[in-house]
């Protein structure tokens, strides 16, 4: 875990205020710490009982819930590309986020968008629940009283005690609802994520914008599931310290209602990542994270960790699940940035505009590029945000043939 500059040293308390952090909470406390590199030592956390860090087999339906016992953060994510009846090409993806030390009171937090392939429209947003305030509280106290030369986080601070949050993140009247039935759901009020079928391989999905509503249905009958490095173990320091399955090249269906009530259908294909456990690595690294689907009928999930504040790169790897159903681990793919970096107007981050990947295993050589540069999700910190969109995939294979596709990038840890 990290040490904000002030609160290093063997403090278990500050320690298990930071492993509260997920994705979008975490550049407030990786942000202030740039000049004080992670220590290497660790320190436990005192929390409550988890399952036993042994070998497990993970998947679908039994890991479609919530594992509160064993996770402090845990998330369920979709993307999907859709044509609607009247022509217009869109994506949407979105993150339904499951965070806190205790097994009995989590925060939680959504952020989805709304992109126009077409237009280069990007319509995003950030929801925070009032367990997920609280938890973010107790880290910003900390940050400004090991900053007091900052301002941005005692600024941060006394917005949240008025029950504020920063223009356009938005606050739920009350908490998330959680379903541990048989039937996993969580809704942020009229914004929900249900798993319709007993398999855990039929998802409804229902999002809200400022002036448009989607109701979106996911379903993947006969497809493996992926589990990234073979396994579906990716933890940093202990592969059972974190899980990952994922559901590819889902039928995708469902209507788009606009501002003005004319209501579309519309068809496509989606993906939805399934991911828990320990998660103090997202409060230390960064990553460039590719969800692709070639035309080819071979879906791939490649990611690259690296430390935020030095930019090593702590590991490579990429996993391929062919036409066919069979899955194949890539562990030393090249993974490149190439081109000029793209700076956000909003953030004044600057996003890798352009990537080469090639896997030796397969014989695949890949460029991926976004569809447009404007695809970043605000995220809560000071004016942070991360690149989460749309990219088209060129390349070849190891005889020459050309392969295509498309899917999505995120780029997390280039903030300030």
């Amino acid at each position: 875990m990290i040490d904000l500059p002030g609160l290093s040293g063997g403090n278990r308390y500050v320690r298990a205020a930071l492993a509260l952090l997920l994705v979008g909470l975490w550049p407030i406390a990786s942000g202030f710490a740039q000049k004080t590199p992670p220590k290497k030592t660790t320190v436990a956390v005192k929390s409550e009982p988890t399952e036993p860090r042994a070998e497990k087999t993970v998947g679908f339906p039994k890991d479609a819930g919530p594992h509160d016992g064993a996770a402090h953060i845990e998330w369920w994510y979709f993307n999907t590309f859709v044509k609607t009846e009247t022509g217009r090409n869109l994506a949407i993806v979105g993150s339904f986020f499951r965070t806190g030390l205790s097994a009995t009171k989590k925060g939680h937090y959504l952020i989805f968008s709304k992109i126009d392939l077409e237009t280069g429209e990007h319509d995003s947003y950030s929801i925070l629940d009032r367990n997920e305030i609280g938890q973010l509280t107790s880290v910003v106290a900390l940050a400004a009283s090991a900053r007091p030369d900052d301002p941005r986080p005692m600024r941060l601070l006394r917005q949240l005690q008025r029950g504020e949050l920063p223009a356009p993140h938005q606050l739920l009247n009350g908490n998330a609802v959680v379903s541990k039935s048989d039937l996993f759901s969580i809704a942020f009020e009229n914004n929900t994520l249900s798993q319709v079928s007993a398999d855990g391989r039929k998802w409804n999905v229902q999002l809200n914008g400022e002036d448009w509503m989607l109701d979106l249905h996911l379903s993947q009958p006969d497809r493996p599931a992926m589990l990234p490095g073979g396994k579906g173990h990716t933890g940093i320091r202990r592969p059972e310290d974190f899980y990952y399955l994922s559901l590819t090249r889902m039928e995708a269906s469902g209507t788009l209602t606009g501002g003005d009530g004319v209501v579309e259908k519309f068809a496509g294909s989606g993906w939805l990542d399934r991911q828990w456990g320990l998660g103090d690595f997202v409060t230390t690294y960064g990553w460039d994270w590719f969800g692709l689907q070639l035309d080819n009928g071979d879906d791939l999930i490649i990611d690259r960790i690296r430390e935020v504040g030095t930019g090593k790169i702590i590991r490579y790897r990429a996993t391929l699940l062919t036409a066919e159903g069979k899955q194949i681990v890539e562990t030393e793919p090249e993974i490149k940035r190439t081109g000029e970096a793209w700076r956000d107007p909003v953030s004044r981050i600057a996003f890798p505009a352009r990537w080469e990947i090639s896997l030796p295993t397969v014989g695949y050589k890949l460029r991926v590029t976004p569809s447009f540069p404007k695809q970043t999700i605000p995220v809560i910190g000071i004016g942070d945000a991360i690149w989460e969109g749309a990219v088209k995939v060129e390349g070849a294979d190891k005889d020459g043939n050309l392969l295509t596709g498309r899917g999505f990038m995120e780029l997390v840890g280039y903030h300030r």
